[in-house]
This record gives C-alpha cells, structure tokens and sequence, in this order.
C-alpha cells in the first residue's frame, strides 16, 4: 500500500530549502566580496609599484617641470587603477623621498624626508611641505602612496563596513 505526501511534508521540504539556500547565499557572496577586495588591493600594490617606478626612472627632471612631472606620476598611477576605478573612492596618490633613517630603524617606518631633516616628519597628503620626490640621490628611496576607500557591495548583508581604507605604499630605489 502506498502513502500519498501529505500537504504538511511539502510545506516543511520549502522551508528547510529555504533556510539551507539563504546560508548558502550569504556564504557565496562573501566569497565573492573578498574575491572582489583582494582584487582591487592587488590592483592598487601593482599601481603604486608602477608609479614608484616611473617616479625612480624620472628623478632627473629639471628643476622648472618637477610640479608637471609629479601630477604626471599621479596621473600614471591613477591611470593604472582604471581597472577598479568605479570600486574604489576617494583615491588619492603621494610621490616622495624616503627618509633613511626611518628604513633603518629596527621596525623600519616609511616616511618622507622633511625638508629640515628633522622630526615631525610631514604626511604626504598634509600640506606641510616636504622634500620633492626628485631630490633623492643615487640609491636612495622614491615611495609612492595611494591611499583609496573601497566600498563593497552588500556591506549590511555580511556586517562589513561601509568603506574600508586602503592605504599601499611602493617603495623604489632612485635612479638619478
């Protein structure tokens, strides 16, 4: 003899499908959102490591192109980020000179040389003035710093924050 479901069994067989698909979901997009995050923060290292080069290759300026040179690195390495551009907000880019004695340090601390040589160093992003990234001599560091925002999809559904900061620093030795 053969049982017919009743009406309750598929009622249930909805539910469980539903509860197991929701966890399912929630799993899936996370994956997908921390795939998007690693991508746009290897785009950003391959960025300011693109733009501490052309920095270190364009140290030999003259004097008079040094504030045109120095938009141009920013817009270089802008323009390396194209790939994520519309992921990321806020995007800022520094070029620099490297103070050694803040590499040498047991922790080393990258941070820009002030134009008097001492401390407080200035932030790059600050409007303290320091030293331009085509003062450094032979071997010494040029850095780049690309500082950005980057907003994921569905923050609220996976208790992430609105915004997470990121803040990449390449570091290059000058060539001039």
């Amino acid at each position: 003899m053969r049982l017919r479901p009743t009406g309750r069994r598929r009622g249930l067989t909805i539910v469980e499908s539903t509860l197991v698909l929701s966890v399912f979901l929630m799993l899936l997009f996370g994956m997908f959102e921390y795939c998007r995050y690693l991508m746009v923060l290897h785009v950003t290292h391959n960025a300011a490591r693109d733009g501490a080069r052309y920095a270190a290759v364009n140290v030999n300026c003259p004097s008079d192109q040094v504030t045109t040179k120095k938009l141009e690195i920013e817009n270089y390495t802008k323009d390396r980020m194209k790939a994520v551009h519309k992921q990321v907000s806020d995007l800022k880019v520094a070029v620099y000179p490297c103070d050694p004695a803040g590499l040498a340090l047991a922790t080393p601390v990258v941070r820009s040389k002030s134009t008097t040589g001492l401390a407080p160093y200035p932030d790059p992003f600050g409007t303290t003035p320091f030293s331009p990234w085509n003062k450094a001599s032979f071997t010494e560091r040029v850095a780049v710093t690309v500082k950005a925002k980057y907003k994921p999809i569905l923050p609220s559904l996976l208790f992430l924050k609105a915004e997470v900061e990121l803040n990449i620093t390449a570091i290059t030795a000058s060539e001039g």
